[in-house]
């Protein structure tokens, strides 16, 4: 078939899918043994800085944390003119394009801006108050939706594609937070954090199922599909017969409440020696039903008449696939629905268990850490290795290396630096290690995970 007609459908589908919820690590977790991360209370409320603060507006914690199976060299390829082609380039083979794949293609990603931020201590007591925003995006793609894109109709016979569970979503948030962490016996010190969540806009989408079933006479195609969308100033655009085209936003305003709840304590058994874990995220969120808007595509849809297309690419402007295109993006249409619903959705907890022990008066410390995120149908875990160095006071530098669910690995850097007046923190949980030659293009899987940080110190622990 010709490419055009794939770039329509793929064009299509992600326009109209904007999709869900994403649980990720707050902040980085090379900074959970740091004195010098003040926002490592995220992770733990139980955990305190070595100073209070006051962060500097938008700075106080900027976080980027993406995690994908999928990378960049899987859809770019370099051409005999040294050129840079696309997956879909008649060039490159399916088998060198789809062997690369895994039968669920996903990407996840949670951005975290720390709006306003402040902790202090009142005596040994550590009290944080916070306001941030938070917005979580990704997709999922399965394997037969790329095969389709890239082989057609490769087969004299025909051929039969079963595209299931293809997921697209975005969610933002906004969380005020007032927590604190005390001693309550020798050596031990734990923390709780209250969470109030604002919700501004969500949009969930997919498409449970699109059978295409691709004969020499006609297709057939069946789908059933769905969009729905919570926030007070979406809609969507139509067309004269109804057809959903796009998605408008006029207005904003307040579109879901929720609580939330983080835990967590620390143990120092021995003066070298502290463990401690937390939970954070315990909680829910709900999606007002006079704010949602949902659009539907359901049915079977048969083409016939196909014999006299060309599946060739031609010179001319003419382009002997419009009609089939034009019915391609039909075939991908949505139509509002008069029914709605509230939504009620647990957030996705995040369990963090740690061990650290010190040595040389404390310059130098070795820690491990467990980290679970509880995301529905694809739980994480992750085991890192971390060792900071103290060679003065005011400096905090930190290495790490993580085991993601057992196989991918990945190293982290970060340096904390307090100069009494200002704090200052960088980190990055995991670094690419492989690279293209001559440009700043990872070829590992994109998987990244950046914080920074800027704000006014204020007294320590008395």
């Amino acid at each position: 078939m010709k490419q055009t007609a794939f770039n329509y459908i793929l064009g299509a589908l992600i326009v109209v899918f904007t999709v869900g919820t994403v649980g990720a690590q707050q902040v980085a977790k090379i900074g959970y043994f740091m004195d010098h991360s003040t926002h490592k209370h995220l992770m733990n409320p139980a955990l305190v800085p070595s100073r209070g603060y006051i962060s500097i507006p938008a700075l106080g914690s900027v976080d980027l944390d993406l995690r994908s199976n999928l990378s960049l060299p899987q859809f770019l390829y370099p051409g005999s003119n040294g050129q840079l082609m696309t997956f879909l380039h008649e060039d490159v083979t399916p088998q060198q394009f789809l062997s690369q794949l895994n039968p669920e293609n996903y990407l996840r990603l949670q951005q975290r801006f720390s709006l306003l931020s402040a902790g202090a201590y009142f005596g040994s007591s550590f009290w944080t108050f916070e306001v941030a925003s938070r917005i979580n995006a990704g997709f999922s793609i399965p394997y037969d939706f790329f095969a389709f894109l890239k082989k057609g109709m490769d087969n004299a016979q025909g051929n039969r594609y079963e595209i299931r569970d293809l997921k697209m979503g975005a969610d933002a948030l906004i969380e005020t937070s007032v927590g604190s962490s005390f001693v309550v016996a020798d050596n031990i010190r734990v923390g709780v954090k209250g969470k109030l969540l604002i919700g501004a806009a969500k949009a969930v989408g997919g498409m449970d199922e699109m059978i295409i079933d691709m004969r020499p006479d006609k297709w057939t195609v069946s789908s059933n599909g769905s969009i729905n969308l919570y926030g007070a100033g979406f809609g969507f655009t139509k067309n004269a017969e109804g057809v959903v085209e796009g998605v408008e936003f006029a207005s904003s305003g307040t579109s879901g409440m929720g609580l939330a709840l983080d835990l967590g304590a620390s143990w120092k058994p021995l003066d070298f020696l502290e463990v401690s874990a937390g939970i954070t995220d315990l909680g829910r969120v709900s999606w007002k039903k006079d704010h949602n808007r949902v659009a539907r595509a359901q049915g079977t849809v048969t083409y016939t008449g196909l014999e006299n297309i060309s599946m060739d690419d031609n010179d001319t402007d003419e382009d002997p696939l419009k009609d089939i295109t034009d019915q391609f993006m039909e075939l991908a249409q949505f139509k509002e629905s008069s029914t709605t619903a509230k939504l009620s959705e647990s957030l996705s907890p995040t369990l963090n268990i740690g061990a650290e022990a010190g040595v040389l008066d404390n310059k130098v410390s070795f820690g491990l850490l467990y980290t679970g995120r509880m995301i529905p149908g694809n739980p994480l875990n992750e085991l890192t290795g971390v060792i900071n160095l103290r060679p003065i006071e005011h400096i905090n530098l930190a290495t790490s290396y993580t085991l993601i669910d057992g196989v991918q690995k990945s190293f982290g850097l970060a340096l904390g630096v307090n100069l009494v007046v200002a704090n200052l923190f960088i980190a990055c949980d995991y670094i690419p290690t492989r690279m293209a030659t001559g440009a700043p293009i990872p070829l590992s899987e994109a998987t990244t995970h950046i914080q920074i940080g800027a704000s006014v110190s204020l007294g320590k622990m008395k």
